[in-house]
């Protein structure tokens, strides 16, 4: 009787023992990492080597020589500074440095490797400007022209004369209008086409870019739940839209009901209704319910 009891005691303990450390591993908290100058990085982020359950894999920092670093598609660019309350992180060019010359950016960016519902997202409308540095043959007396002292030339260099011009948020090639050669086209937030110096366009690029990881937001809380994610970059804040999911879902629902009749019996019957709403919900659901009663009428 003493044994059972005992027994009976020994696999309570067992189970509580057990119960204390699932607990223990449910409740655990992923400190934040640091990494040079960022010291707080946190969810959504994690840093190479953290562990698997801590932070997001799509936005995995990694640190290297004391520098923490974020790979934005092929290249790596500086994390100069992370904002949670906006949802941004700012990044620099590696090959930017300060200095009485212009150090050339190693990667030429454009706007379009962003997307509105990437990982990030660069700014919105109005808010960015497109920078060309470039090698010109000759001296060009144009006041757009920035003249540039790059950091990599020499008295040897063949590169003379060299330039930077800034346009709007895209520039085309018609839009260098002497005999030079693009060496790098960048873009840049807050410079705005005007009567600037290569200091300006110095300042600017070590200030790097601020992009948008609001992202984020609309997996964690709109998509995991069915939900349309509407973004508002400018106030940094997400809106779950069940409105829109419905009007999506009835809108697909259509299509399909179109597919499987026949598009063409759809439109002969009933006309083309581009709405996609309930109108037209409405209408191909009464037609299945017709062929449904002439299904079995005809058995």
């Amino acid at each position: 009787m003493m044994f059972r009891e005992a027994k009976l005691v020994a696999l309570a303990v067992f189970h509580t023992f057990l119960l204390a450390i699932c607990a223990a591993n449910g409740n655990q908290t992923c400190r934040p990492s640091s990494c040079g100058d960022i010291q707080n990085i946190s969810y959504p982020f994690r840093l190479k080597g953290d562990p698997s359950g801590c932070g997001d894999p799509d936005y995995e920092l990694v640190c290297e020589n004391n520098r923490t670093m974020v790979n934005l598609t092929l290249w790596k660019y500086y994390v100069a500074d992370i904002n949670y309350d906006h949802a941004t992180i700012r990044v620099v060019d590696p090959g930017v440095e300060k200095g009485s010359c212009l150090s050339s950016p190693l990667y030429s960016l454009t706007r379009e490797i962003f997307y509105y519902y990437g990982t990030y997202y660069l700014g919105w409308k109005g808010m960015t400007s497109t920078a060309v540095l470039m090698n010109c043959d000759q001296p060009v007396s144009d006041g757009s022209y920035i003249p540039i002292t790059p950091c990599n030339a020499t008295s040897s260099s063949s590169q003379a004369y060299v330039y930077a011009l800034v346009g709007g948020e895209s520039m085309e090639v018609g839009d260098i209008k002497y005999s030079c050669t693009i060496s790098r086209t960048i873009i840049t937030q807050f410079l705005k086409p005007g009567n600037l110096s290569m200091s300006d366009l110095q300042e600017m690029l070590l200030l790097g870019l601020e992009l948008s990881f609001l992202s984020f937001r609309c997996k964690s809380e709109c998509e995991v739940k069915g939900l349309v994610c509407d973004v508002n970059y400018g106030s940094h804040t997400v809106q779950c839209s069940l409105w829109k999911s419905l009007k999506s879902f009835f809108s697909n629902l259509l299509y399909t009901i179109r597919y499987l009749l026949g598009v063409d019996c759809f439109i002969q019957n009933f006309g083309y209704l581009s709405d996609g709403g309930i109108t037209a919900l409405a209408v191909g659901v009464n037609l299945i319910f017709q062929l449904m009663g002439k299904a079995s009428k005809s058995q």
